[in-house]
């Protein structure tokens, strides 16, 4: 299937944060989004929605994560490899390598790893941070599943994120209007660092799935469950909440 291009835009509905040493710059000293930073979010949400979608799929990565000796470089890697194979969603998917993004968008801003079991800070940090929207080319035979599998993953992941806060003030405050939000965007992603727990939300999909969980923290010492997200105080929201708008 050949892909096809699109004029785009970035809608950050808050703040995007690459990392914590900040944003790449060019080498004219522009700052930039990593294009890498919306394909992650994109093959989370793929991963996400084609386990929960396919039952052949969500067997064959279960039966693959409860295997003995799994090389924690390569989990992700065989996860996408088993669904691509039967669903090619991430084929011909082009993306900008660099998104410039206005130096004056960029912001210094306090940062907290909120721990969601705790309910506690667990460490401060001062980050650079964009808000804003941003043009993108993009190109993708299949983009009409890209936007099935951002709502799926995202509206899971917000419901995940408010299980886990259960009665905690950010649930009334964020949480229930930004998923009331989300239903809306047309295609919702999840980008850049959002969260210090290893695959990010790759694995979401088994996260209430007891023998996944156990077998994983077991084998490779992590929690599918993102155990902290990185909360912005002076904002009232938790971080990298995006809106990807096809250009009519």
């Amino acid at each position: 299937m050949e892909s096809e291009s699109y004029e785009a835009t970035l809608l950050t509905w808050t703040p995007v944060i690459a990392s914590k040493s900040g944003f790449p710059r060019d080498e004219k000293g522009n700052p930039f989004l990593p294009g890498d930073l919306i394909r992650e979010a994109i093959v989370s949400a793929a991963i996400y929605y084609y386990i929960k979608k396919d039952r052949e799929i969500e067997s064959r990565v279960k039966n693959y994560l409860l295997k003995k000796g799994l090389d924690p470089e390569e989990v992700i890697d065989r996860v996408k490899s088993i669904i691509s194979e039967k669903y090619p969603i991430l084929k011909d998917l082009i993306i900008p390598e660099k998104i410039r993004i206005p130096k004056e968008k960029i912001h210094r801003i306090r940062a907290e790893v909120f721990n969601l079991k705790r309910w506690e800070e667990e460490e401060t940090l001062q980050v650079e941070s964009f808000k804003g929207t941003l043009e993108i080319p993009i190109a993708s035979p299949h983009m009409e599943k890209i936007k099935a599998a951002g709502h799926s993953f995202c509206e899971g992941l917000a419901r995940m994120e408010m299980d886990l806060l259960e009665d905690h003030p950010l649930v009334e405050r964020f949480y229930k209007p930004l998923l009331n939000d989300i239903k809306k965007w047309e295609i919702p992603l999840r980008i850049g660092m959002w969260t210090l727990t290893r695959y990010k939300g790759h694995l979401l999909f088994f996260w209430k799935i007891k023998e996944v969980r156990e077998a994983l923290i077991r084998e490779l010492k992590i929690d599918i469950r993102p155990e902290s997200i990185l909360y912005l105080p002076r904002e009232e929201c938790t971080t990298g909440w995006c809106e990807l708008k096809i250009n009519q």
